[in-house]
């Protein structure tokens, strides 16, 4: 895709207040000259078998108080979209680059989303937590289903209500990583944000009295001092490709935090310090076992990062 070429996103939205918070999140942190949105929802239809129980004396009026019910949600999730479109049409996307689509559950929420977010987008975004109070989304309902079945695809999973003063960029010398720098670059091309570099080198001890006693104080100290020597190189190739995309080389930081227990535990943290609610890794860093990855730093973020937007890129 060349740089002037629009990015398209996916937007998935519920009617729910996270879904609105997902909304303004989005339309702060895209630039709205250069991208195309969809919003979209799924909606659940009561089967048209249903309806035949009307007939029914016994049914009727359970059967009409259905009706109505179904009304009243169409009604609701309309006006949710045109809130939503307008927002975004607020925040300067032009009103043809935001379409809306409500469409009927075919083979599931989570199978509708996810063939329709294989169809090239740059982004399928979606809250980390709906209308449901019963299972929160980022703990094995669509949204990490999502996360895990779009391999090819980028996913953003927004919780809350994310601060858009930056974006926390956790980096390793692996190509996944420089995949999501490059990700950022194009994704936030002209809009100049703050970008944090972040590589963690963790802890050869892990806390563990009995390890620590085979891992000297000296061999710990080179671990470090060789793991920063292998990561400044790609934090200036980074830099590099961000400041190509136009983003100012001072409104770029890097950042080595060592000694520490938790990859995914640091990020949000730093992102915490620093005040931005956005962290962006690749799926995959240096293991090429997929499942090794997306059960490390990518899937730990998914479920503790509930107020910030996670970018899971690649």
């Amino acid at each position: 895709m060349s740089a002037d070429q629009k990015k398209r996103a996916l937007l998935v939205v519920d009617g729910s207040y996270q879904s609105f918070e997902t909304v303004g999140y989005v339309s702060g942190i895209l630039p709205a000259s250069r991208c195309e949105l969809v919003l979209l929802h799924i909606s659940s239809k009561v089967p048209e078998a249903f309806w035949d129980l009307e007939k029914d004396p016994v049914w009727h009026q359970k059967v009409q108080t259905v009706r109505g019910w179904e009304r009243q949600q169409e009604r609701k999730i309309s006006d949710f979209m045109d809130r939503s479109r307008q927002v975004l049409v607020d925040a300067g996307f032009p009103g043809e680059a935001v379409r809306v689509e409500i469409r009927e559950r075919r083979e599931g929420i989570a199978r509708d989303i996810g063939k329709e977010g294989l169809r090239g987008y740059s982004a399928v975004i979606l809250g980390r937590r709906g209308l449901s109070t019963v299972q929160d989304l980022s703990l094995g309902g669509v949204a990490q289903k999502l996360a895990l079945k779009l391999t090819g695809t980028t996913v953003w999973l927004v919780g809350g209500k994310p601060e858009q003063t930056g974006i926390l960029i956790g980096l390793d010398s692996s190509e996944g990583s420089m995949a999501a720098v490059e990700y950022v670059a194009e994704m936030t091309r002209g809009s100049a944000p703050k970008i944090a570099l972040v590589h963690v080198v963790r802890s050869v001890s892990s806390g563990q009295g009995d390890v620590e006693e085979v891992f000297t104080e000296e061999y710990r100290e080179k671990h470090v001092e060789e793991a920063t020597n292998r990561i400044r190189p790609v934090f200036r190739k980074a830099t590099e490709k961000l400041v190509a995309a136009g983003i100012p080389a001072d409104r770029i930081s890097a950042r080595i935090l060592s000694k520490v227990f938790s990859r995914a535990g640091t990020l949000l943290q730093e992102a915490g310090r620093m005040n931005f609610g956005t962290i962006v890794v690749g799926r995959r860093g240096l293991s090429t076992v997929q499942e090794f990855d997306m059960g490390r730093v990518s899937n730990k973020l998914m479920q503790a990062a509930r107020d910030r937007a996670v970018w899971l890129v690649g």
